[in-house]
């Protein structure tokens, strides 16, 4: 059966405001149903998923057992494969769960020794910090609960209206910075407008939060191929040439309990080659994810977008012809 163009084009605002409805819907049965029943179902959805869709299945297996060398055993891979496909609802249900149980939340938080010490160090510099993670665990919130602390930092995020689903994603945006941001600079939308404000966020001894785990145009290994990477990281590290901490938010069995884990400060020189030091920034802080995402793989959400990413490399490589 064939679609109209004008029902293909409506399938996205359909699908946004389903997505739009299923998040009310749970903010909802977050009054009355316990945390361990919502993750239950999040989880369950993603079983559903991997059973059902035996290609992302094989497509996933086949990924995981050439990057988690260390997932020993053809029955635990299937395990944090079958927990990845539930991750990104996970990662929706963790704005929920803070909303309604912020306090508890952060009374059971779990911080690194070292974490307080570390960040402070790095602000006393006067010349800004990057905060950086992969979309990994509870991504969606580490900015408000960083902010809880006493360490806020302004996200650098794709601007819902940028994206097939905007009215969805931009209510968790909203929720999510009423829950604790930075009050000058709640969020950075990315574009080439933004650019100057981050930079000087940074020269006034701010901190923005980055990902590097986002389709771009500068091929580098990650989980051994080629992969189309973004490289902002490494061009506002060449900017303000600020520290880099990796941090991230882990959750735990219990449905309330996340750890801020620190995963170091990324080291780099700048040499004066802007080239040359965007890609060797950026492919420390490679390295660095991929040790991060290593250690709670089943909660990284950016496994599918892998394919994809590399397929542009592929590109970008063959358009630019032999070296």
């Amino acid at each position: 059966m064939k679609i109209s163009e004008k029902m293909a084009s409506r399938i996205p605002r359909m699908l946004d405001a389903g997505l739009l409805g299923a998040l009310n819907a749970t903010r909802f049965a977050a009054r009355f149903l316990p945390p361990r029943a919502l993750t239950a179902a999040a989880d369950g959805l993603g079983s559903v998923i991997y059973y059902t869709r035996a290609g992302a299945r094989e497509y996933m297996l086949e990924t995981m057992r050439e990057a988690l060398p260390d997932v020993k055993g053809e029955e635990e891979l299937r395990r944090v494969a079958r927990r990845a496909f539930g991750a990104p609802f996970r990662a929706i249900l963790d704005t929920v769960l803070f909303e309604r149980h912020g306090d508890r939340i952060m009374e059971k938080l779990i911080l690194a020794k070292d974490t307080h010490t570390r960040y402070d160090a790095a602000m006393k510099t006067g010349g800004g910090m990057i905060v950086f993670s992969p979309h990994l665990g509870g991504i969606g919130i580490t900015f408000s609960v960083s902010a809880r602390i006493g360490r806020l930092f302004t996200p650098l995020a794709l601007s819902p209206w940028k994206t097939p689903f905007p009215r969805f994603l931009n209510a968790l945006a909203e929720i999510s910075a009423s829950l604790g941001c930075d009050p000058e600079n709640p969020v950075f939308w990315t574009g080439m407008q933004t650019i100057p404000k981050v930079q000087e966020h940074l020269k006034r001894g701010g901190s923005v939060g980055i990902t590097f785990d986002m389709v771009g145009g500068t091929v580098m290994d990650f989980f051994g191929r080629p992969t189309a990477i973004a490289s902002g990281i490494g061009h506002f590290a060449c900017d303000s040439g600020a520290p880099i901490l990796a941090y991230c938010l882990k959750r735990y069995h219990d449905p309330l309990q996340y750890e801020l884990c620190y995963y170091g400060e990324v080291e780099y020189e700048l040499t004066g080659d802007r080239s040359a030091d965007v890609r060797a920034i950026l492919g420390a802080v490679i390295r660095k994810g991929e040790e991060m995402i290593r250690d709670a793989p089943e909660q990284w959400i950016m496994w599918f977008a892998l394919k994809s990413w590399r397929a542009r490399a592929r590109k970008i490589l063959e358009q630019a012809g032999p070296a």
